[in-house]
């Protein structure tokens, strides 16, 4: 889970587990990129406004790099979504994305519905 946002990055995690699902809580883009270059995930979520790294330079370098992560299916939760940003996530693979604010519902079936689908 990725989100530079401390409230926001333990607040999703706290969600998560609720679901019995075990996160990984990373503050930015490069930890991330290191962590996904050294371990395989079941599902890795991303936020696009990031400092440093945004989400989606974070998502290119998964989907472009051989490592473990490739096919991990990535979930971008953000609020800087619109239409053209969902067809760039889309044709690289990402496989859903929610507005914030959001539901914590709407994330755990949105999670529910992809995770260990790699």
């Amino acid at each position: 889970m990725i989100e530079d946002q401390r409230p926001v990055r333990e607040s999703i995690g706290e969600i998560l587990k609720l679901a019995d699902i075990s996160p990984r809580l990373v503050g930015d883009g490069h930890a991330a990129l290191s962590m996904a270059q050294a371990e395989s995930f079941d599902l890795i979520t991303v936020d696009l406004n990031m400092p440093s790294l945004d989400g989606l330079s974070v998502i290119e370098a998964l989907v472009s790099e051989d490592g473990p992560n490739r096919s991990t299916p990535l979930i971008v939760i953000s609020a800087y979504l619109n239409d053209d940003t969902e067809a760039t996530l889309e044709g690289l693979g990402v496989v859903g994305y929610l507005p914030k604010p959001f539901e914590a519902e709407k994330l755990l079936l949105l999670v529910k519905d992809h995770i260990g689908k790699s």
